[in-house]
């Protein structure tokens, strides 16, 4: 996995829009975790460790603000835009303890993901892979999920219009029946 397959990722959730998710260039962050992971096979304790998490956890937050975006773009869902804002304020965190401190406070906006959502393959795959983003415990789990992402999101046509699942034609007969 390379750190130009998760920059990939941002820029082609974010497109048109560049993606503004971190101070520094997105492939950083990545080559950030390879670093502290290099360092800790090198040296152990809790500085080490503590980075290694840290690392781990900016990356994790990228990943997740790529597939949030995205299927914000898609889903124009008011929860998704608010899970995002929450993402992008967790990943100017300084360390584990603050990202887990913000998360906490608005861990209910992400039950409001789950609103208003209608059957569409591409949404839900979206959302799949942004739960399983979530529960990723590993650099290679992560690698994983943005190579997934990246072939989901060139599958997606985001300026086709949506249908709005409300906008089906009524049946006929029923509205016969209730004139």
């Amino acid at each position: 996995m390379s750190a130009k397959s998760f920059e990939l990722l941002l820029q082609t959730a974010f497109a048109p829009e560049t993606p503004q998710v971190f101070e520094e260039p997105a492939a950083a962050v990545y080559q950030q975790l390879e670093q502290a992971l290099k360092q800790s096979r090198i040296s152990k304790g809790a500085n080490v460790s503590d980075e290694v998490g840290f690392r781990f956890e900016r990356l994790r937050l990228g990943v997740a603000i790529a597939l949030i975006k995205a299927y914000a773009r898609l889903a124009d869902n008011e929860g998704a835009k608010d899970v995002l804002g929450l993402l992008l304020e967790a990943v100017k965190a300084k360390n584990t303890r603050e990202i887990d401190k913000i998360i906490q406070k608005k861990i209910g906006l992400f039950d409001n993901l789950y609103h208003e959502i209608f059957v569409n393959e591409q949404r839900e795959h979206l959302l799949a892979l942004f739960e399983q983003t979530l529960d990723a415990t590993s650099k290679e789990e992560l690698d994983d999920l943005i190579l997934e992402g990246l072939e989901a999101l060139q599958d997606i046509d985001f300026d086709a219009p949506q249908a709005d699942d409300d906008d089906e034609p009524l049946d006929e007969d029923f509205l016969k029946s209730i004139q």
